[in-house]
């Protein structure tokens, strides 16, 4: 008797068993809604791409990643030796980035200027910024982009990309290129940058630093260096960050004097990120823009005080797309669908 009633029940386990195994866990419906063929994590029913290579970055649409694309270029223009003017034939070349940049008013250009070494350095230098200047002076004339919205350097001769000792490298030097960034905006990003200028103290934020200087001295003071110092690690954090330099005078002296003072004290700056953090040239921008552009009128002493500063602004370098964080879709999600259903029916 017990070893039929055992007989019995390992047969009904044995059926019972079977039955398990091939009732599926949840209706053919169900699973079918959540099926994911490419097995890239996004289910068929969300999937605009079918097939996509395994392991590859992905949008939220299933379809892989278009990689991050910086918005750096070279002009499509040629100068000839000794000239700046931009041919007016150049001009229609430069509407799809004025295009651009009027539908993305938040993002700036950076125009960088630069020659071949026929001439005196000096020379070559003021060429280069005139080269970056001429197609800043077409954008802004010809396509009516705001002019603070457009940065230019001249870099003259100190940053070749072909040999000079052939007229092809010369003519390959002889170029232009544009950069677009976008500013990085503090929370406290318009509170108190300029402020409070008379105290002699330096003014930041997050992403905005202002230094002032001394008449006639370009040296940084020990207290305003840990100011320097937070932008050099910030710099260190991310490396599609930059920053503009900006060096400003009052109306004391002869304005050659004065462009000279802003650029020292700008570069002074330049210098010490380099030394201290590694930070290289190419991700410094400096400008000494001297008595052009004051805070406060220069006729009395609180002005002028005011006016001997440079302006520190970070940067990020502008990218074409952005990577999407995808949801995570686990046995719960099945479980919530097939719970859903149930409701509805």
């Amino acid at each position: 008797m017990i070893i039929k009633v055992a007989r019995t029940a390992i047969i009904f386990l044995g059926l019972y068993s079977s039955i398990l195994i091939c009732q599926p866990l949840f209706p053919t419906d169900s699973i079918n809604a959540l099926k994911d063929s490419d097995h890239d994590g996004v289910i068929d029913a969300r999937d605009v791409c079918s097939n996509t290579p395994l392991g590859s970055d992905i949008d939220n649409g299933g379809c892989p990643l278009t990689k991050l694309t910086l918005f750096s270029f070279n002009f499509d223009v040629q100068f000839r030796t000794g000239q700046y003017k931009l041919a007016s034939e150049f001009h229609t070349k430069l509407k799809d980035l004025a295009v651009f940049l009027q539908h993305d008013p938040n993002t700036l250009l950076l125009i960088e200027g630069y020659t071949d070494d026929v001439g005196a350095e000096s020379y070559n230098l003021t060429l280069s910024k005139k080269r970056a200047e001429s197609i800043a002076n077409v954008l802004i004339s010809t396509f009516g982009i705001a002019a603070d919205r457009i940065k230019t350097f001249g870099y003259g001769q100190n940053r070749p990309i072909e040999s000079n000792s052939t007229e092809t490298g010369r003519k390959a030097n002889r170029r232009v290129s544009g950069e677009i960034v976008i500013p990085l905006q503090s929370q406290h990003a318009n509170k108190g940058i300029h402020s409070n200028y008379s105290t002699n103290q330096p003014q930041i934020d997050h992403y905005n630093l202002t230094i002032p200087f001394k008449l006639n001295r370009y040296g940084i003071k020990n207290a305003y260096r840990p100011s320097i110092q937070r932008l050099g690690k910030l710099l260190q954090s991310d490396p599609d960050i930059l920053i503009f330099i900006e060096g400003h005078t009052d109306n004391t002296g002869s304005k050659d004097h004065n462009v000279a003072l802003s650029l020292e004290r700008a570069n002074n700056i330049a210098d010490l990120l380099n030394a201290q953090f590694a930070i290289a040239p190419a991700r410094l921008k400096v400008l000494g823009h001297g008595q052009q552009f004051p805070l406060k009128p220069n006729n009395t002493i609180k002005g002028r005080r005011g006016n001997r500063r440079v302006e520190v602004k970070v940067v990020k370098k502008f990218k074409a797309t952005q990577e999407v964080i995808l949801p995570k879709w686990t046995i719960w999600s099945v479980d919530q669908m097939e719970s859903e259903r149930q409701k509805g029916k």
